[in-house]
């Protein structure tokens, strides 16, 4: 039956009512909780009764036969929310009201929905509770930590969004959140933010996907066919699978340069008016001291700074995961010396040492091992990093203030300077050095991130004749990832091992190309 069906008027209710309303009070049946009981024409497992237990409120009973499940509902005035008299004189405005929610949920029960229903507060607070319980320091067995306070994020802004927490899920509209795109953007100028861009916003919107499948559908409260329509934002014409930005080899060049000559040191070249860098009578380039050695706070500074370097080294001579360099400790590096080649001298063979990565430190999920040439980079941290405290479960990459582990910030805020010393970019004219919320513009106008190492360490390893499948064994990810993402084909650097053995059955051009030049003038004519 459906709700057209049995949905009569106000004056249909009213004129039911007036026929078969009692002109006295019925007895109680066998029920403590029932007086003044009176069916539900249109189903006899329903009624609408007086609660003695209850101050004599008028209340709904019915009975879910799909689900097996008995309801009890107060009724109350949907508009204002009083309760109809507790009286025979209430019983014809409680029975409109019983009506009207019978209606509503035999409409919900043969849609297959759940009949008790939940407020969208309900909703977000039992999506929360079962992401927390997800969470884990070993990916792909829940989520992390940030990734938790990032939905926390998203639903604040989904919260904001509908501003009623106490609206019942099933009488939102479809189209509820059509418009959540549009009010987003403005809602972030509107508090002085970056406009959020698309991606952000299809992100918030795939929570908000699995808030009501995950949570609502799953649960019955709803179904997909009941439940808001999810929007997607328009995203602009770019490759699914965008490259990731890499340095150049003249920028690896120049920042490594920088990084070991100046800025590890607390100096900084000096720029001209002409913003070109100074250079005294020998031909050196001017410095000047930014950072003070005499106090603590300075040494430490420097002292970050020469781990920031090792770091970078270490990236670039691993292709390591930024995640998996964070959480590095002291137990995970293996102080046995390897080589591969037999009877090398052990000064030759301390280049070399391997690295641990637990499955925890691991973006996959599963632990591995890499060597690579980083004893040098791995000794100048054990000679910097709190040498008087140290153990051997301390993070490399802790705090010489705190003695905690680096926040993402140190991260983001040395490279950002490294990369402006480097002259690969510049400060924002709208952020002032020494500030938080430091904002760099890129000369090349890439996207530079710490990430950036692992995938210029890739592109390098392949530029220089690394098979494939060793670069990626060797950085714990799949042939196919680093085809998707970094290995950016070029026949012409591969011809020669593309024509290797095939020599002799290959011919010279007899006129040296003359063809292609008549062709040339042919189209030009």
């Amino acid at each position: 039956m459906t709700f057209s069906e049995i949905n009569q008027t106000e004056e249909d209710i009213k004129n039911y009512s007036e026929v078969n309303t009692p002109k006295k009070p019925q007895r109680k049946s066998n029920s403590p909780f029932v007086i003044n009981k009176k069916e539900i024409p249109y189903d006899k497992n329903a009624y609408i009764h007086q609660n003695p237990k209850n101050k004599n409120r008028w209340c709904l009973y019915y009975y879910d036969r799909f689900a097996d499940r008995r309801h009890r509902f107060v009724l109350t005035d949907p508009v204002t929310g009083a309760y109809p008299e507790p009286t025979l004189k209430g019983e014809e405005q409680a029975f409109f009201f019983g009506m009207r929610k019978f209606m509503e949920l035999k409409e919900k029960s043969d849609r297959g929905e759940s009949v008790n229903s939940i407020s969208f507060k309900e909703l977000c607070d039992k999506f929360l509770k079962r992401e927390s319980g997800r969470v884990s320091d070993i990916p792909h067995r829940g989520i992390t930590k940030v990734r938790y306070r990032l939905i926390k994020s998203q639903i604040k802004w989904i919260r904001d969004f509908v501003n009623n927490d106490k609206i019942m899920i099933h009488k939102m509209r479809k189209n509820t959140f059509a418009s959540y795109e549009l009010w987003r953007i403005n809602q972030a100028r509107e508090y002085g933010k970056d406009t959020p861009q698309p991606a952000t916003i299809n992100s918030e919107l795939s929570t908000l996907g699995r808030l009501f499948k995950e949570v609502a559908v799953a649960n019955g409260y709803l179904t997909e066919a009941t439940m808001p329509l999810i929007p997607k934002t328009k995203r602009n014409n770019r490759d699914k699978k965008p490259r990731r930005d890499s340095f150049t080899e003249r920028e690896w060049n120049e920042l490594e340069k920088v990084a070991r000559l100046y800025w590890i040191k607390g100096k900084s070249r000096i720029l001209d008016d002409e913003y070109t860098i100074e250079k005294d009578k020998t031909g050196q380039y001017k410095t000047v001291n930014t950072i003070s050695k005499i106090s603590q706070r300075g040494r430490n500074n420097i002292t970050h700074r020469i781990m920031f370097y090792n770091a970078m080294r270490i990236s670039m001579e691993t292709g390591m995961r930024v995640g998996s360099l964070k959480k590095l400790k002291w137990k995970h590096i293996d102080r046995t010396a390897v080589s591969s080649v037999p009877n090398t001298p052990k000064t030759e063979k301390i280049m070399n040492l391997s690295i641990n990565v637990p499955a925890e430190n691991n973006k996959t999920g599963s632990s591995y091992r890499l060597t690579a040439p980083i004893a040098v980079f791995i000794e100048n941290l054990w000679n910097v990093v709190n040498r008087e405290t140290r153990k051997m479960d301390d993070f490399v990459f802790t705090n010489q203030s705190t003695g905690k582990q680096w926040s993402s910030r140190i991260w983001e805020d040395y490279l950002m300077e490294l990369l402006v010393e480097a002259r690969l970019a510049d400060w924002n004219l709208t952020t002032k050095q020494g500030q938080g919320n430091k904002r760099i513009v890129i000369h090349s106008g890439k996207t530079l991130t710490y990430y950036s190492f692992r995938h210029t360490y890739i592109t390098f390893r392949l530029n220089a004749g690394v098979p494939l499948a060793i670069v990626a064994s060797n950085c714990n990810t799949s042939m196919q990832y680093i085809q998707d993402h970094y290995y950016h084909y070029q026949s012409d650097k591969n011809i020669d091992i593309l024509t290797k053995g095939r020599e002799k059955y290959i011919k010279a051009a007899r006129g040296t190309m003359d063809w292609i030049n008549a062709i040339e003038t042919k189209d030009q004519s």
